[in-house]
Order: C-alpha cells, then structure tokens, then sequence
C-alpha cells in the first residue's frame, strides 16, 4: 500500500515537471518548442549636435574725424580813412534816430536809482572827469549815439548840447558828438590816468545791452577796435591817429574807459572799409 501512494506521487511529481518544461517552449531533449524572443533596443548613439559656425569677423568701422574748417583770423589793424571825426560840444556825427528813444534812456535803464553802484547826483563832480569817444557802424552805417544818455528828466538841448536835467550819473553824453562824459566824485582819489569804469557802465546806464552779436538794437556779429588801453588825455593829445587802434575782440561790453580812448563797434555782417581819426574837444 505504502510503495502504491510513492509510486503515485513520484509520477505525479514527473508529471508536473513535464508539464513545465513544455510552458516554457523546452523539451526534455532541448528540440521541438520555439524561444520566445525579447525585442533588443536599437543602440542609442550620443546625440548629434549640429555643428555651430564660426562667427562672421565684421570689419571695424572706421570713426570718422570731425572736419573743422580754418580758424578764424584775428583781423589786423583798420584802414585808416585819413578823414576826422570832430567830436565838438553839441555836433551830430553819424546817421540820427537810429536808436529808441532817439535820446535819454531806455525804459530798461537809469531812472534816478542807483545802477551798477553809480548815483545819479544833482550836480556833476570835476573830481575825476575824462572823455571816451564811442562810435557804433551797423552794418557799415555809421549811427549817432543819443545825447542826455545817463540824465533824468534833460531839459532840451541848446545847440545841440544838454546840461541840464533832475540829476546826472556819472557817466552820461551831453550831445550826439559820440563822446562819452566820465564824471565821478572819486572818494578814493584814482588819478585821471587809470580807469574807473566799463562800457558795460555805461549800456546800464543807458539801458541797452551787447555781446558778440549784437549791439542795442543791432543783430549781426560784432568786431571792435580801440585805440588801446592807455591813457591819452589832456588838451595836447586831442587828435587819436587811426593808426594807433587795434583790434580788440568780440565783447565791447569789457572795454575799459581810459581817458580819450576810441572804441569802435562795428555790427556786421558789413563792416566799414576803413576808419577815421578823432577828435576830441580839448578838455580833459
């Protein structure tokens, strides 16, 4: 009985492991059954990279120079007229009305305050007194200056010459002659020889204004010519030679007053072809 059930069970047991074998496609013998196969991946290769061109060199573009034309030329000493300007007491010299008002102030100027520290006083001071001479050419006219220039309230002018008004500042014009009064009370004694004031002094005194283009009311470029920076008063120097003026620059506003000095200030673009000589009544 007992060999019966091994014998069974060990039969059974061949049974199974045939069984198996066959699910797995393999025989006892090896033969007969086909190897299921596992798909194998296709190698994957290092991903290609599209190969990157070299940059294009640009050729450097060239900076381009600033072009700039020829210095402008200091212009040389003025021809000389050989004519005169005489600049009497109440002469008229040069073309009038040119300027608004045609005489006195401008509304922008003295009105009896003081301007640039200068009083207008009631009577005028002998103390330090010198005469400039002023002529304005816009383009290449010569203009009369306004007399009573630096005076409130003038009375009218007596042949041509005002002298009397409410007060007077110190730098002040008589009459159209061009000349140019400098008479300050002088309370620190400078001798006659040096100078005191500008011709800015005196365009704020009058109430017009100047640069390198212009001049009051005249626009164009502006050139000057003096006679220098000296002193050249007294009644044995009235005449000032054309020969001796020379280019001063642009600005006529930092013009220096010095006792008969000559100051020319001409607006262009025309300019005058050749300058006289002055002048000046024999008095200081």
């Amino acid at each position: 009985m007992l060999r019966t059930v091994v014998n069974a069970i060990g039969i059974a047991s061949l049974s199974l492991a045939a069984l198996a074998l066959s699910s797995c496609g393999g025989s006892s013998g090896g033969g007969g059954g086909t190897t299921g196969t596992v798909p194998t991946a296709a190698p994957s290769g290092a991903p290609t990279t599209a190969p990157t061109s070299a940059p294009t060199a640009t050729a450097p573009v060239p900076t381009p120079t600033p072009t700039t034309g020829p210095a402008t030329p200091t212009p040389g000493p003025p021809v000389a007229s050989g004519q005169t300007i005489h600049a009497e007491a109440g002469s008229l010299n040069g073309q009038p009305g040119a300027y608004t008002p045609p005489e006195g102030n401008t509304p922008s100027g003295g009105t009896g305050s003081p301007i640039d520290g200068i009083n207008c006083d009631p009577t005028m001071s002998n103390k330090y007194h010198v005469h400039v001479f002023l002529a304005v050419y816009n383009n290449g006219t010569y203009v009369a200056q306004p007399y009573a220039v630096g005076m409130v309230n003038p009375q009218p002018a007596v042949a041509g010459f005002v002298n009397e008004a409410n007060c007077f500042y110190y730098l002040h014009t008589h009459d159209s002659s061009g000349i140019i009064h400098v008479e300050d009370p002088n309370p620190n004694n400078i001798p006659t020889t040096q100078s005191i004031f500008t011709l800015r002094n005196v365009l704020d005194v009058w109430g017009i204004s100047a640069d390198s283009n212009h001049f009051g009311p005249f626009q164009g470029p502006v050139r000057v010519y003096t006679s220098g920076q000296v002193y050249r008063g007294g009644g044995n120097n009235a005449i000032v030679n054309a020969s001796t003026y020379m280019f001063y620059g642009n600005d006529p506003t930092t013009i220096p007053l010095y006792s008969h000095e000559v100051m020319f200030v001409e607006v262009g673009p025309n300019y005058p072809a050749a300058l006289p000589n002055v002048h000046f009544y024999t008095a200081f």
